[in-house]
This record gives structure tokens, C-alpha cells and sequence, in this order.
């Protein structure tokens, strides 16, 4: 339906993967920010939101979008965290 993509199927466990980064900040991404996440799981789409962004970044250098990963890489979750949604 979103026309990126592919969709395997192993027994009994499915698996969508978008290989393009593109694609996932014009259609994953909307999703998402439409339908937030009620968990603490919003914290890991928040991450994996700012990381898509600063890969697909063209005004960055490697050198730069390295750095800001690892920086998001370290941060972690209090434990008293609650979806902003």
C-alpha cells in the first residue's frame, strides 16, 4: 500500500524492509508522527526519527553526522519516561 519496500515471509514471521533512507522520512515517518506511539516505545521511535533525519542530511558531513549518532546513541531512557502523546 505505500509502495516502497518489500514484505518476506519466513513461517510463521513477516518482516517489512525499506532499504532506502529516503523513503523512510517521506512514508515511515508521517506515519508515525500522525499515529504516535502510547509506550515507552515513542522513546525509541524518537530516536530512530532524529536518526533518520541526520542521515539523510545532506548539508552534513560523515565526520558530523558520526558524531551527532553517537550522541544519540548514549542517551537513555529515565525510568520514569512517558510518551508525550
Amino acid at each position: 500500500m505505500l509502495g516502497v519496500g518489500q514484505v518476506s515471509i519466513s513461517g510463521t514471521d513477516g518482516q517489512f524492509r525499506i532499504r532506502d533512507k529516503k523513503n523512510i522520512v517521506l512514508y515511515i515517518l508521517p506515519i508515525f508522527d500522525k499515529y504516535p506511539l502510547l509506550t515507552s516505545k515513542h522513546f525509541n521511535y524518537d530516536l530512530f526519527k532524529q536518526a533518520a533525519l541526520i542521515m539523510t542530511n545532506n548539508s552534513m558531513s560523515k565526520l558530523q553526522k558520526d558524531a551527532l549518532l553517537l550522541k544519540l546513541k548514549d542517551q537513555e531512557m529515565l525510568a520514569n519516561y512517558i510518551s508525550p502523546a
